[in-house]
């Protein structure tokens, strides 16, 4: 992930290592989140977090950057059940807990309508605020591709929200 520093680069200037107690506790909830706006299930999102630290976890001794791997594994993962999702033709929805705030339930409930490679990389690069080479990167795509969706995603976030 951007922006995070492997444990290498720790060692380096004599910092200790991250536990894994710790990795968990500061990224969780950020993953929970990220994973329910990709997949729209909180229960989903919840159990899609959870599978990725236990990867970390089994990978903890050859991982340089664990929250860079979890957050990279969690995107996989949502990929995957989408994928699955799209061949059973099942869209797990719990819809958003109401903010009270019309224009954001009005956007979340847009965002939850929009075929999946399309919230994926919206969710990516506007929620998660990386580069469309991050992007590009962590989805295993070209920066074509990113640009591509991300203007067809916003184009039918409005058309949605109209």
């Amino acid at each position: 992930m951007v922006g995070c520093v492997s444990r290498s680069e720790d060692a380096a200037v004599g910092a200790a290592a991250p536990s894994f107690a710790t990795v968990y506790a500061d990224r969780y909830a950020p993953l929970v989140r990220l994973a329910r706006m990709i997949v729209g299930s909180h229960a989903v999102a919840e159990e899609l977090t959870q599978e990725a630290f236990v990867r970390l976890y089994g990978a903890w001794e050859r991982v340089d950057n664990p929250a860079g791997f979890v957050h990279t594994a969690l995107v996989n993962l949502c990929r995957t059940h989408l994928g699955r999702a799209a061949r059973t033709e099942t869209r797990a929805t719990d819809g958003p807990a109401p903010t009270g705030i019309g224009e954001i339930d009005e956007t979340w409930n847009a965002l939850c309508r929009l075929p999946a490679k399309y919230r994926l990389v919206l969710a990516l690069r506007f929620y998660e605020d990386l580069s469309e080479a991050d992007v590009a990167r962590v989805l295993g795509l070209r920066v074509g591709t990113v640009k591509a969706q991300t203007h067809r995603g916003l184009a039918r976030l409005r058309e949605e929200l109209s």
